[in-house]
């Protein structure tokens, strides 16, 4: 499989869970998961009590603390990244994330329901559903080992060759999703079981309807949205 040549933008994230069922795997970044499994429970004017959401801009008049997290259901949670403090308003950057222990794109466990959730979260971050851009990061392109797919705007020149209206950037391969649900299992067909930890995966909306998967080779889609706020 062809080698992307695109920038790997690795983000520092902040994320809420609930209760451990397996313990994370020796020697592995685990700081996502301390969250996920110690700040379930809290009322949210307590979430910034929690010690793990300390760089969750906790304090910070400009960013209320009762906005740490975003949405929690049964089975995941979404809350805002730490890369929105101290960013102007119309910057969005939340994770969602799994309530269980799941290392990433990899895991075998891979929840599907987690592509469906994190777009119903974006979308009431994100008016425009156009520019909604969904990312998960390769094993290699990420600094934490517990599943997260990262809420953020498209780029305006991902929105034109996702269209078709650009060239598709070398090496990305651009598939077609029935449904959100589909995302995994659409990307595995593509490359494999034994890529599935290489890869990345882009979701957006299709130019006219439905949606696509940009799928990327050890590097991270990141690289087509805004992920840091401040001039494209």
């Amino acid at each position: 499989m062809t080698v992307v040549r695109v920038a790997a933008l690795v983000a520092a994230a902040v994320v809420l869970g609930c209760t451990a069922t397996r313990p994370p795997p020796p020697n592995t970044p685990s700081a996502l998961w301390d969250i996920v499994s110690r700040c379930v429970g809290r009322e949210h004017a307590g979430y910034c009590t929690c010690p793990a959401f300390a760089l969750s801009c906790c304090g910070d008049p400009d960013t209320p603390d009762a906005d740490v997290v975003w949405a929690q259901t049964a089975d995941f949670v979404a809350i805002r990244d730490l890369k929105m403090c101290h960013c102007p308003p119309d910057f969005v950057a939340g994770l969602a994330l799994p309530r269980v222990r799941v290392s990433g794109i990899e895991d075998p466990s891979r929840p599907d329901g987690i592509w469906p959730f994190a777009w119903d979260v974006a979308r009431t971050r994100i008016a425009d559903e156009r520019e909604i851009g969904l990312v998960i990061n390769p094993a290699d392109a990420r600094s934490q080992n517990q599943m997260h797919v990262h809420l953020l705007r498209l780029r305006p020149e991902a929105r034109q060759w996702l269209d078709g209206r650009a060239p598709t950037p070398f090496g990305v391969q651009v598939v077609a999703l029935p449904n959100l649900d589909a995302v995994f299992a659409a990307t595995l067909a593509r490359v494999g079981a034994s890529h599935m930890r290489d890869s990345g995966v882009l979701v957006a909306r299709g130019r006219d309807a439905g949606w696509r998967a940009a799928i990327t080779d050890r590097a991270s889609p990141q690289a087509f949205t805004v992920n840091r706020c401040g001039p494209l």
